[in-house]
């Protein structure tokens, strides 16, 4: 299997491969800005996802290394400007979306036709309960994931005949660099968040299921109760 990963560098990208990997069957095709594999089925491909020109180039390497068949797409690299809205940029607002949407959606888009010719994918977006239920100082980074769930939700109705199925996995609090960095972690949720190598393999477990939304934890499954029926708050 051709598997794509975005964000692999750390976190819950990284233990995602991990996990993957002990398939000596799967081929890699990793997108981060810095770290990279050596490895005969392991192919790295590093750029900053906000930066669209090259993440184009980037795309039709991975196009032409995969032989044109790519069969599971994972978009985890994610970012987020923390703070009071009168307080962030325009551009860092603009920064979060080409990096957690607007990078995932070309990758998306630029690997769509050859699935429908192969009759078959998973696109996974690594999702968050921020995108789900705003929070605050987290405008930013939820807004930019609220999106990409939405995007997921659409074309998950659009693919359906062409046997690609596309999916939000919640992995719920977890303990990772990304969380660790920034403020509105210091929610006790957060911080009493799950262990990022068990969300990887529940995570992996729930890759081809065929539901659009799947949640790895209570919490996030709750907070999503809640925006769906919230007279039941």
């Amino acid at each position: 299997m051709n598997i794509l990963i975005t964000g692999t560098s750390s976190g819950l990208g990284k233990e995602i491969f991990n996990e993957l990997k002990k398939d000596k069957k799967n081929n890699f095709f990793l997108i981060n800005r810095k770290s990279e594999i050596k490895s005969k089925n392991v192919k790295t491909y590093n750029v900053n996802l906000s930066n669209h020109r090259l993440l184009k180039n980037k795309i039709k390497k991975i196009i032409t290394d995969s032989k044109k068949r790519i069969d599971l797409i994972i978009c985890n690299a994610a970012q987020g400007v923390f703070g009071y809205v009168d307080e962030i940029k325009i551009k860092e607002f603009k920064n979060d979306m080409d990096v957690n949407f607007y990078s995932h959606l070309l990758i998306i888009k630029s690997l769509l036709p050859f699935m429908k010719k192969n009759q078959y994918g998973h696109i996974i977006n690594i999702s968050s309960g921020a995108g789900i239920v705003g929070l605050k100082k987290s405008a930013s980074y939820s807004v930019s994931k609220s999106c990409m769930q939405i995007l997921i939700e659409s074309i998950h109705q659009e693919l359906v005949r062409y046997n690609i199925f596309s999916k939000n996995i919640f992995p719920g609090p977890t303990k990772t660099n990304f969380t660790k960095k920034n403020k509105y972690i210091k929610h006790k949720v957060y911080m009493k968040g799950e262990n990022v190598t068990k969300i990887s393999k529940i995570i992996i477990k729930n890759l081809f299921k065929k539901k659009i939304n799947i949640f790895c934890q209570k919490k996030t499954f709750g907070a999503f109760l809640i925006k769906t029926f919230p007279h039941l708050k």
